[in-house]
């Protein structure tokens, strides 16, 4: 529930220039008087009380830690003008640092250029033999070290899985899958 802090400040008791003492003060004196443990007549309507007194007070806590916590807007320095030797500088650098942009970005449209020519092979003689073409030996997921920890490991959970009982599917650990 958002609290109108008029309302925050009337509701404790207190002017919005109190100094965080006299608010905390303010704030003790109302949860004395209010609380449902120490309410003599109706302890609901004393809980329901001491929730807006509560509300209240960290509503205004908070809007005063907000105010606390804004920067306030740095004064603009002025900066030294710059001698004409500076400004040289300056902009010989931003010329370099430009043409290397400019020649990056050439080198890299060259290259996206050439990964997209389609290169155009030779039409094989009809009559000349083709070679016998081999297909490449698949290359093994793991070396002979990982497959050995593979292999512990299934054993462990094979063992794991007998032992509970369960008809679990067995998982699948070998280089040929």
């Amino acid at each position: 529930m958002a609290y109108d802090l008029a309302y925050a400040y009337d509701l404790l008791q207190v002017t919005p220039q109190a100094s965080e003492k006299e608010m905390r003060a303010a704030w003790r004196r109302l949860a004395r008087r209010c609380h449902p443990d120490l309410a003599k007549t109706d302890p609901e309507e004393a809980a329901r009380r001491m929730s807006e007194i509560n509300a209240a007070y960290d509503a205004v806590a908070h809007h005063r830690a907000l105010q606390e916590t804004r920067i306030a807007p740095k004064p603009s320095r002025r900066r030294r003008p710059r001698t004409a030797r500076q400004v040289a500088e300056c902009q010989a650098w931003r010329r370099q640092r430009d043409a290397m942009a400019r020649k990056a970005a050439k080198a890299w449209k060259a290259a996206q250029v050439a990964a997209t020519l389609v290169r155009v092979e030779p039409t094989p003689q009809l009559d000349a033999p083709k070679p016998l073409q081999l297909a490449p030996k698949a290359a093994a997921k793991w070396n002979r070290a990982e497959q050995s920890l593979i292999n512990s490991a299934r054993a462990a959970f094979e063992g794991t899985r007998k032992t509970l009982g369960t008809g679990a599917p067995r998982p699948v650990f070998s280089a040929c899958h």
